[in-house]
């Protein structure tokens, strides 16, 4: 007999959404932070990457400050040791792999980093990454939230 259980969203978190969830006075901090709630409910398993969490920490240091950054990297820490969020390690693999569709899509100019979370969506089968950037739905990929 066949089970017809599905298996649980696979989402990953890029920089905007890191952005908006961590600063309550951001634009879209109500929509991604509803989103979340909404996700983790419904069982949904989240990930993230070293790339990204460089990316969030430089962003949230030179447009906010180092509590803003040190704010995230706690929230992070205790998402990980309850099991909600796995962070995604860059290796040497990943790095060349991404480095394909950094050439392969450059007319999209996706950033490196973009170019990574492609390649952890595709070999890992993420169903959707949650961002602000729809640079994404130009590979392919689908986004959340719809705005």
């Amino acid at each position: 007999m066949r089970s017809t259980m599905q298996l649980p969203k696979r989402v990953f978190i890029d920089t905007s959404a890191w952005i908006d969830f961590t600063l309550k006075g951001e634009k879209y901090h109500r929509e991604i932070s509803e989103y979340l709630i909404s996700e983790v409910k419904k069982g949904s398993k989240f990930f993230t990457s070293d790339y990204v969490l460089d990316e969030t920490f430089t962003r949230l240091i030179t447009g906010q400050s180092f509590a803003s950054a040190k704010v995230l990297k706690n929230k992070v820490r205790k998402l990980e040791k309850e099991k909600q969020l796995l962070v995604l390690w860059t290796d040497e693999v990943f790095f060349n792999k991404a480095w394909e569709y950094f050439e392969k899509f450059s007319e999209h100019k996706l950033s490196f980093t973009d170019a990574t979370i492609y390649t952890f969506a595709k070999d890992l089968k993420i169903n959707e990454i949650l961002t602000l950037d729809r640079g994404f739905e130009k590979v392919g990929l689908t986004v959340q939230p719809k705005l």
